[in-house]
């Protein structure tokens, strides 16, 4: 799916009540922009040949790991990939994510839906829902 970020979260946290947290990757951004070339490539070759999703075998999460693997620095496969509502849990034990903080804390402090719904038409929305959070720069950059 290709989505405004105020559209995927604000679907999550200010229509449907679901729980969204954001993390900070740990990585570098030649990284980062390698696999959003990918992603990009990825979406054009969908448009030319559509595939079937499949919620065990290729979902957004399985698909994204399956892009990220020229990428990657550390091994992503566990059955935490695949089974939703685990996968902060498998980046924080493989140091994806930000250790800094005990892995309950950093879940705590990275819940975003207060703010996602406080920012819900400000154009300032990706900024204002990363403030304060850890490893991030709030709204003024």
């Amino acid at each position: 799916m290709v989505a405004d970020e105020r559209d995927v979260v604000g679907l999550r946290t200010n229509h449907r009540g679901e729980d969204v947290f954001v993390y900070r990757i740990n990585g570098p951004a030649e990284g980062a922009r390698d696999l959003l070339v990918a992603y990009l490539q990825q979406v054009n070759r969908l448009h030319e040949q559509p595939q079937w999703y499949n919620a065990l075998t290729h979902n957004c999460m399985t698909a994204i790991q399956r892009l990220a693997g020229p990428f990657q620095r550390r091994s992503w496969w566990s059955w935490k990939l695949i089974v939703n509502g685990y996968l902060d849990e498998l980046a924080y034990s493989i140091g994806a994510i930000d250790r800094s903080l005990p892995f309950a804390e950093l879940k705590s402090r990275s819940h975003i839906n207060a703010k996602a719904r406080g920012a819900d038409r400000d154009p300032r929305f990706s900024l204002r829902i990363r403030d304060g959070l850890p490893g991030m720069s709030g709204p003024s950059g």
